[in-house]
């Protein structure tokens, strides 16, 4: 069972003014992502996705009820369409799912869909059930009976019958009728063993259908959350209940050490100890502590006390009592006491295991059908949370860390979503499809940009994706056009290294503008593409995802409308989206012919002759920038020399 797409409305500056629907593409098709990665500028909300994840699913350290800071505004919603609302769909459903009593009566069409809304900040978890949205199910043969007793059972299909007999003997009933309380929990019974016997209704949205609030905690994702700004020396404690190390020691302590012959002997022990408590084997200091205890109470009223004992589950609790500690020079540190670096490289380690763990074992072998019972075969699956996974580590750590996070995510029990702002953690060649960009709207909330489909396809596709995958292998800071507010596609590496030495010019002429112009040329990302294919390449990317580039490009001695310099008109469609030097850019502008170390021959002509290249210079610059902002910094009109 996995994710595949989850809905928010209104959860901090998110589905405001329409809900936010994000989708996670399945990993075998071609083009489709491993794993989401959340990108945008700072305070943009990435976080917060996570976040209304966190709310939604159980086990997990949000607070049971959302703050006053989760609403719009910081506002409580006046109707139910102002409420947090979260919608997951989840699919792709194993053999142990649709044995599962909890998860098959509820798919419909393949889905399984739940929802859950909230309207203030006092409401317990408890109290916010999880809706489904599924067709009522109903037994054909008692649609019309009030009572199912014995009697009713007798007149209805030997299938029925039979049914009732083993449900009657598993529940240990003292009486053949099925109590009202039990009834949704027979028919689901009857649905799991012959659906045949079902009617299913109306499909809508249940509130809480056979007390599926209580159950859901079993079949839900187990969540496991690495902050990015929280005290790092925190997620790295093992011992802390929730941290990060915490929740990956647990995942493979409950996978490496649950079938071992210590733990079930362990096991084993804590039921022999049970026996001490049991009718018939009560231990007499049992007997003796309940008859004291009840003494006292009977002074106040007649009342008994009854000491029982449950058996713990093991490895619930287990790697609470483990501590890890490092080791480095001969002395034995706790992670606390290293620095951030370190303390995030654990992590990393952590999740290195853990996808060498679930690399190692396929679902068929977490699902063997050796084991006795629906519920011993059915294994929970993963979702992990990670928030800035680059943050503390150098690149080739960072690199690490991404490869790590696309292994797990390849096990069919675990899915990764994360927030990036590296470069590391967006692959625009293969893993497209799971980049969810976030930008601002008009009213300032959040509006998500998510490519569905594969964007190389046609004939040629392959040649459109290797192309993508050399730029990204050539210039990883192509990666910056999402977040820069101008996108310039340049050939090659001259025209970069001419834009630095013009603005360095404009400069040193012009001091009091600056500081402006800095700030303009931090928000234009320049990228060369190493030629006019890998060009409209990379603008058909940027394009799916609502962005939109300008080209500077050579005509190569041809007409700007025959050839791919008509190609990419075609493309961008305007003549004002893009920028032509004939032949090329050197000769157009200096008049030079070379054939190497263009970018320094470039450079050295800029600041040793700007006069004598200003005109020409200047008009390759003013479209870099954009004419808004070259008006704005008084450059049209010419720069004088400084004394």
């Amino acid at each position: 069972m996995r994710i595949k797409e989850f809905t928010i409305k209104n959860f901090k500056n998110i589905g405001r003014s329409e809900e936010c629907k994000i989708r996670i593409p399945t990993v075998d098709n071609e083009g489709s992502s491993d794993f989401l990665t959340i990108i945008g500028e700072n305070n943009i909300g990435k976080s917060s996705l996570l976040e209304a994840l966190k709310l939604f699913l159980p086990e997990n350290d949000t607070p049971n009820t959302p703050t006053l800071n989760m609403f719009p505004f910081k506002n409580l919603p006046n109707n139910d369409s102002e409420a947090i609302e979260i919608t997951i769909v989840f699919n792709d459903f194993n053999q142990a799912d649709y044995n599962h009593h909890f998860i098959r009566p509820y798919i419909y069409n393949n889905e399984l869909v739940l929802r859950r809304r909230w309207i203030d900040v006092t409401t317990s978890d408890s109290n916010i059930p999880f809706e489904v949205y599924s067709p009522e199910l109903t037994i054909t043969e008692l649609n019309n009976d009030r009572t199912w007793n014995q009697a009713i059972f007798d007149n209805k299909s030997q299938e029925l019958r039979d049914l009732h007999t083993r449900f009657v003997a598993e529940k240990e009933l003292s009486s053949p009728t099925i109590p009202a309380k039990l009834k949704n929990e027979f028919t689901r019974y009857v649905y799991m063993n012959n659906s045949d016997l079902i009617t299913e209704g109306d499909v809508q949205w249940m509130d809480n259908p056979n007390g599926l609030s209580s159950n859901i905690r079993s079949i839900m994702p187990k969540v496991i959350y690495v902050p990015a700004v929280k005290l790092i020396d925190e997620e790295a404690d093992s011992n802390k209940n929730k941290s990060a190390a915490n929740q990956i020691t647990s995942a493979l302590f409950e996978h490496h050490l649950n079938q071992t012959q210590e733990i079930q002997e362990f096991r084993n022990s804590l039921d022999s100890l049970k026996t001490i408590f049991n009718e018939g084997t009560r231990h007499a200091e049992v007997l003796n502590l309940e008859d004291k205890l009840s003494r006292k109470l009977k002074r106040l009223m007649d009342i008994e006390a009854n000491v029982d004992f449950e058996v713990p589950e093991v490895m619930q609790k287990l790697h609470l009592n483990s501590n890890i500690y490092l080791k480095h020079n001969n002395l034995v540190t706790h992670p606390n006491q290293q620095g951030n670096g370190v303390q995030r490289m654990l992590i990393l380690s952590l999740l290195e295991l853990m996808a060498e763990q679930l690399t190692n074992n396929a679902l068929d072998d977490t699902n063997d059908a050796s084991h006795e019972g629906d519920e011993a075969i059915w294994k929970r699956s993963f979702l992990f949370l990670i928030e800035e996974p680059e943050i503390y580590l150098h690149p080739h750590l960072q690199r690490k860390m991404r490869d790590s996070l696309i292994q797990i995510s390849k096990h069919p029990l675990a899915q990764v979503i994360c927030t990036s702002h590296s470069e590391n953690f967006i692959d625009l060649a293969d893993r497209h499809q799971g980049i969810v960009l976030m930008q601002k709207n008009i009213d300032q909330g959040t509006t998500i940009k998510q490519v569905e489909n594969n964007i190389f396809n046609g004939e040629t596709a392959i040649e459109k994706r290797n192309r993508m995958r050399m730029l990204l292998n050539f210039n990883t800071s192509t990666l910056e056009t999402f977040f820069a507010k101008r996108i310039i596609l340049v050939e090659g590496d001259c025209e970069v290294a001419s834009i630095s030495a013009i603005k360095n010019k404009i400069q040193e002429r012009k001091p009091e503008i600056k500081e402006q112009l800095e700030n303009i040329l931090r928000e234009v990302s320049v990228i060369p593409c190493n030629g006019k294919l890998t060009q409209k390449a990379y603008y058909e990317v940027l394009s799916h995802f609502g962005i939109q580039p300008h080209l500077i490009h050579d005509l190569d001695s041809q007409s700007s409308n025959e050839g791919n310099n008509l190609s990419i008109l075609n493309l961008i469609g305007s003549e004002s989206l893009r920028l032509t030097h004939q032949p090329n850019f050197e000769e157009d502008i200096f008049n030079k012919t070379w054939t190497s170390d263009k970018p320094w021959k470039a450079t050295t002509l800029i600041y040793e002759n700007f006069d004598l290249y200003q005109e020409k210079l200047m008009r390759f610059f003013k479209f870099v920038i954009g004419e808004d902002n070259y008006i704005s910094l008084n450059l049209d009109t010419e720069i004088s020399i400084t004394n």
